[in-house]
């Protein structure tokens, strides 16, 4: 049954009760009395009543009276002590003649919400705690996402009124109480988690000399995007407005319960525990009535710069023009050398040699004689000077030399000093996956001399679907990777602890996913990796635990040398070293959750299964 449907089931000349209006239930009040809903609200705050009333809802001067007139009453409140208070106070909810039904949209927790429940019940009141996700346009506009736990009659006696507000999902999770919050509680910390890791990436970033509006552009272009990057820091971040909408102290009272709930079942939350103690340290350090945008501003003296760029600025995004007619040199992986061979070749390149080196290659266009391309293989452990050597001797004259080997910024640097000026020098280094890379898919950061960028072009469009310049400087490319996977392994992880949570508590991968995926929690992880390949037990992403540590080291070592602390990005790299240790470098970094599920000792498991218990 649709929403319309729903509401034309429900008897609108009914009476609803609404206490809570702050900055979500104001917004979500209106779009009830907008939607032709009887209302009746409490709150403290005169003005935010006033809102409500010019929209036709009628005010009362405590909770007691609105569930004296209305059977139905809704709490959005913003702490455990407001809704004992407003439920349970001397005036409260529970003492009303008609209320029979409480839904609470606040945040509180599994154990919260089952003691209230419980006491409810004691009065022939069915409690369903329903919180919800989005944000104060969604919350206006009725494209929130709602999970409720609770009696199923109740549930179907609220179901227009959560439709009405709900239209992206309305997710019912059994008669359960408490369900519903852990599962909002775990897309919290990945909100959370994507905003303090983002802030992290951005520090070190601009700490190295990136520009923000281009590190954002190329964050959001892959599989490192958050709610953070795609929403809060183009708005309120980079602006320094910091007017987002959310209190940093509801976030770090989001955060705490998440990790203290988890961990009561057996999981370990190494990185929901460090983004705990640094939304908790910029709470107490003056934060707690601050917009929780504002959460950098309490990391940025550590490394003493200040991320701000007020302005839009152009895209970063390259448009290569007609192929410059001259040579190129790639360096790349010894072991991607023959992958980016067929590649080529697919594309319509043809091999200029007959002995095949796995050292090195060198192909051709048919239509283009001065346009040859070699392939240049090195090793990982290979120096600057030594590959520098192997360049110049496979180099044509007038070559251009494109490195798309990932290695350290100072190697990078190192390596394009060595080769001189009269060389066009650039990085062009691959975020994506290995059958992105195959397939000719995925994006491509590059950064170095305008003639280098250049003249790759005509191989860079068919190694990729988009392709980024981050800057001019040799180096600044590799960076923007290591920031770029680092902020990926971090999200892959804590939803690797989410989903692991949420599956200890009976919830199922599909059930997460819909939660996860609609924005506040959402990323690539949550969205699609997790259900699509630790819940289909595939563990086949296409990336390798080897290759992300050494991108989260990489990362970790350049923002020692440049004096800025990463928290989560040195603990989270720890995780994937310990997980390394524990399995395979070439096995899949979905590995990573298979390791989770061995701690907990439970399964993420898809085909209706909430979870397998494992042999301790």
């Amino acid at each position: 049954m649709d929403t319309a449907e729903l509401k034309a089931e429900f008897d609108l000349s009914t009476s609803i009760g609404f206490i809570g209006l702050g900055a979500m239930g104001a917004p979500m009040a209106r779009h009830l009395a907008r939607q032709g809903y009887r209302l009746v609200v409490n709150d403290f705050n005169r003005s935010a009543v006033d809102s409500v009333v010019g929209y036709g809802a009628r005010a009362v001067a405590s909770p007691r009276e609105v569930a004296d007139q209305c059977s139905i009453v809704l709490l959005c409140l913003p702490s455990l002590p407001a809704i004992r208070d407003v439920v349970f106070g001397e005036a409260g909810v529970a003492g009303g003649s008609a209320v029979r039904v409480v839904v609470d949209f606040s945040t509180t927790g599994a154990n919260f919400a089952s003691e209230v429940a419980e006491k409810l019940a004691a009065r022939n009141i069915a409690l369903l705690d329903s919180p919800i996700t989005g944000n104060v346009t969604t919350a206006g506009n009725g494209t929130l996402g709602i999970m409720c736990s609770g009696p199923r009659v109740a549930y179907e006696k609220v179901a227009a009124v959560m439709a009405t507000l709900a239209s992206a999902t309305v997710l019912y999770l059994g008669e359960e109480s408490g369900k519903a919050q852990t599962l909002k509680l775990l897309n919290n910390l990945l909100s959370a988690t994507g905003m303090a890791s983002t802030c992290e990436a951005f520090i070190l970033g601009v700490k190295g000399g990136l520009a923000p509006r281009h590190m954002l552009e190329i964050i959001n272009s892959g599989d490192a995007s958050s709610s953070a990057s795609r929403n809060k820091f183009a708005r309120s971040v980079l602006p320094r407005r910091f007017d987002f909408g959310a209190r940093m102290a509801i976030t770090a009272k989001d955060i705490s319960l998440s990790v203290e709930e988890a961990q009561s079942r057996g999981v370990p939350m190494w990185v929901a525990q460090t983004v705990q103690q640094i939304w908790k340290f910029a709470s107490t350090q003056g934060g707690y009535d601050r917009d929780g945008t504002s959460l950098i501003t309490y990391l940025e003296p550590w490394a003493g710069i200040e991320v701000s760029s007020p302005n839009e600025e152009p895209s970063c995004r390259i448009s290569f023009a007609e192929p410059a007619h001259r040579p190129l040199v790639l360096i790349c992986a010894l072991a991607d050398v023959r992958e980016l061979a067929d590649r080529l070749v697919a594309s319509g390149y043809s091999s200029q040699q007959d002995d095949e080196d796995p050292h090195m290659i060198r192909l051709g266009l048919p239509y283009a004689s001065r346009i040859t391309v070699t392939l240049l293989g090195v090793a990982e452990e290979q120096s600057e000077e030594s590959i520098a050597v192997d360049v110049v001797e496979a180099a044509h004259d007038g070559a251009a030399v494109v490195n798309m080997c990932a290695m350290a910024m100072s190697k990078a640097a190192r390596m394009k000093a060595l080769l001189g000026p009269e060389i066009p020098y650039c990085d062009a280094l691959h975020t994506g996956t290995h059958r992105e890379i195959t397939a000719g898919d995925g994006v491509v950061i590059m950064g170095g001399d305008t003639l280098a960028i250049q003249a790759a072009g005509h191989v860079m469009v068919n190694l990729c679907r988009d392709a980024y310049q981050i800057g001019s400087a040799a180096g600044a490319a590799h960076l923007m990777l290591n920031i770029h996977a680092s902020l990926f392994a971090t999200l892959l992880a804590v939803t690797t602890e989410a989903y692991v949570a949420g599956a200890k508590a009976g919830l199922t991968p599909g059930q997460m996913a819909k939660i996860m995926g609609i924005e506040t929690g959402r990323n690539a992880a949550s969205a699609r990796i997790l259900p699509g390949e630790v819940a289909t037990r595939h563990f086949s992403y296409g990336f390798s635990l080897g290759e992300t540590f050494a991108r989260l080291t990489a990362a970790t070592d350049e923002a020692r040398r440049l004096g800025v602390t990463t928290w989560i990005f040195d603990k989270v790299r720890g995780i994937y070293g310990l997980v390394q240790a524990c399995a395979c470098p070439t096995d899949d970094v979905t590995t990573v959750a298979r390791q989770y599920e061995r701690w907990a000792g439970v399964e993420v498991r898809s085909a209706g299964s909430s979870g397998v218990e494992m042999d301790q």
